[in-house]
């Protein structure tokens, strides 16, 4: 699959929910899966991008910020910790696919509980 180049405007224009992290904090969670864009800045690259149940992650040294979703990182350490865990269960690719998208959506949706309106 090849990632697209985008703009963080028309990523900020085509979604509402919006959690930027740092660079690796959700390593372990996004491990299986492949970014759909990226965009880039004076110094390089800058962030990829990840769409899962309506809710773009943005990961990257520059994230795209959002005002709305902020970003717990005692929640996303938790969670990160749980997909560690089901690393090192040495389970096939598609389980462990499966079990961490289930982790991500759980993680989403408490996050989305904060939302500031």
């Amino acid at each position: 699959m090849v990632k697209l180049k985008a703009t963080k405007k028309e990523m900020r224009e085509g979604y509402y929910y919006i959690l930027s992290v740092d660079y690796c904090d959700m390593q372990s969670l996004l491990r299986e899966r492949q970014p759909f864009a990226y965009s880039s800045r004076a110094e390089g690259w800058a962030c990829d991008y990840y769409e899962i149940d309506g809710v773009l992650i943005s990961e990257g040294y520059a994230p795209l910020s959002n005002k709305n979703m902020k970003c717990d990182y005692s929640l996303i350490r938790e969670y990160e910790n749980k997909a560690l865990e089901i690393d090192s269960l040495g389970l096939y690719l598609d389980e462990r696919k499966d079990k961490k998208t289930a982790l991500v959506k759980e993680l989403l949706n408490k996050m989305k509980k904060t939302m500031e309106f």
